[in-house]
């Protein structure tokens, strides 16, 4: 059993009995007495997901310390064997691409995920705030509009934490508009550039939005139509405004 160190996402872990959530809040014992599957990991910040049994999905913040790891990713190995083959054959002299160069690709079922440019689009017009706070709706949010499981006096150490828990998030999102074109209501062929500005367009306005957006509709019509969503309360916002200038300019280049 591993404790603490090298906790990856996908691994399987237990708690010790000393765990408490990474805001210091006391764990309850049906927490620390079951196995979890890691959501994610940022330095020493692990967000638990689901139980094994799948009868629970927590989404908490608890130190890598405290976790005993009792079953390593598959998804890990598979990602360090790729590494390895993948370095094989770019030591005969031919470079891989630079990181920065590198977008994402559609999985083996052809879903999308977003780049590092739409998360950045996002992130900028969201906001970041470190220590936990309510909402305009109530509802307790850290971060860049991270709500799950969040703590009254729950803090994240970094903007790079915060960044985690954001793209952690865009899974949901992104996989709105995966399911648009699954279901034919997005009936042209998505590019990166159209997935991440449609994937910020859902972060921001919600799924059903997004879906009436997109309905029937050509991407041209897509792209003139984002533009009418810059109202809050009945009142054109400036900053909704620029946001939607901003993604529609992403969707069309």
């Amino acid at each position: 059993m591993v404790i603490g160190m090298g906790i990856k996402e996908g691994d399987i872990v237990t708690l010790s009995a000393q765990a408490v959530y990474y805001s210091g809040k006391a764990m309850p014992d049906w927490v620390k007495n079951d196995r979890w599957i890691v959501k994610s990991v940022s330095g020493d910040r692990a967000i638990l997901g689901q139980n094994v049994s799948g009868s629970n999905d927590i989404n908490s913040p608890v130190n890598v310390k405290y976790l005993n790891m009792t079953q390593v990713s598959q998804t890990n190995n598979t990602a360090a064997v790729q590494s390895s083959q993948s370095n094989a054959a770019t030591s005969g002299g031919q470079k891989s691409k630079p990181e920065s160069a590198k977008q994402p690709q559609a999985s083996s079922n052809g879903e999308m995920s977003i780049s590092d440019r739409g998360v950045e689009l996002i992130a900028k017009y969201e906001g970041c705030r470190l220590e936990a706070y309510k909402c305009p709706a109530g509802i307790w949010t850290i971060g860049y509009g991270h709500t799950a499981g969040v703590q009254p006096g729950q803090t994240l150490p970094s903007q790079e934490a915060a960044k985690a828990l954001l793209k952690e998030d865009l899974k949901k999102y992104g996989g709105h508009v995966n399911n648009c074109v699954k279901n034919g209501h997005i009936s042209f062929p998505l590019n990166q550039n159209q997935f991440d500005a449609l994937t910020s367009f859902c972060y921001n306005c919600g799924s059903g939005t997004l879906q009436k957006l997109v309905s029937g509709r050509d991407a041209a019509t897509v792209a003139e139509k984002l533009l009418l969503y810059n109202k809050g309360g009945g009142k054109v916002l400036p900053g909704l405004v620029k946001r939607r200038e901003e993604e529609r300019a992403l969707f069309i280049s």
